[in-house]
């Protein structure tokens, strides 16, 4: 008599309510929000660094952004996985929108790791000391 939402609608009622709906929506923009925190922590530890001598700390931060984009990607590849790992799209269910959100945002990551590390090419091209 009191069945739950996830063994009515399988999986994907986990993303009928709040809880489930967080997961996707962090690993949609989880990705995009690591890789502007990375430029701007880069930025603000610039100057830093070439005052302190400590150049590698500009090395720490973009590999701790690198770790949240992939955790975030690897956050999305559950969700996805929970909710059957298709692609189909012909009914306008939960589980295929959380489907979708959930792919949407296993690109978004990857993108963003690329943007991380094109960034972090950066830091090994130039000094922090530079000025044009």
């Amino acid at each position: 008599m009191h069945e739950t939402l996830t063994s009515r609608h399988g999986e994907s009622g986990v993303f009928a309510r709040w809880p489930g709906l967080m997961r996707l929506t962090v690993g949609w923009v989880g990705g995009p929000i690591a890789a502007l925190a990375n430029q701007q922590l880069t930025y603000v530890a610039n100057m830093w660094a070439c005052g302190h001598g400590h150049h590698g700390v500009l090395h720490v931060i973009p590999l701790i952004c690198l770790a949240a984009a992939t955790g975030v990607g690897v956050l999305a590849y559950r969700d996805w996985a929970m909710v059957g790992r298709g692609v189909e799209d012909e009914e306008a269910t939960v589980a295929t929108r959380s489907r979708f959100v959930s792919l949407l945002g296993m690109a978004m990551s990857a993108f963003s790791a690329l943007v991380i590390l094109a960034q972090w090419l950066a830091v090994f091209v130039f000094d922090p000391c530079m000025r044009a």
